[in-house]
């Protein structure tokens, strides 16, 4: 499509108009918004804060493989999550106290163990008078 100068020139003037409403009503609005908040943006952290990061972070991993060595629970250094000292020590305890109990309970008891009577003890020993004493003592009491 070709247009005549004019049309051409209103044309541009109604672009130029269009691009000028633009800027005013939209892109104004906008980069003041962005402006405005830019300033709640936090700081970039430079390389040395960083590295800072990274040290304290392996620091606190060793801390916690020491606690739980010196707990005898370094068994369990990949199930526990803690974000901070205190946390350590009570998850420690409470894995402490849920190991114990299970200790209790896992303990040999023996089904088959039964009292050994005075007459056992005077079979095996061998002493005839004694058996003969421990059958007629349970009769009699």
């Amino acid at each position: 499509m070709e247009f005549t100068p004019e049309q051409q020139a209103h044309i541009d003037q109604m672009l130029a108009d269009t691009k000028t409403t633009w800027e005013t009503e939209v892109l104004t609005p906008l980069t003041t918004e962005r402006d405005e908040l830019l300033q709640f943006k936090p700081a970039d952290k430079t390389d040395a804060e960083k590295a800072l990061e990274q040290r304290e972070q392996e620091l606190f991993k060793k801390e916690i493989g020491i606690e739980l060595k010196a707990n005898k629970l370094d068994d369990f250094a990949e199930f526990l999550n803690v974000s901070n000292a205190d946390e350590l020590k009570a998850k420690i305890t409470q894995l402490s106290k849920i190991l114990d109990a299970r200790k209790i309970n896992n303990g040999y008891v023996p089904d088959t163990h039964k009292q050994t009577t005075a007459y056992d003890q005077a079979a095996a020993s061998g002493n005839v008078t004694e058996m003969i004493g421990a059958k007629l003592a349970k009769l009699f009491n």
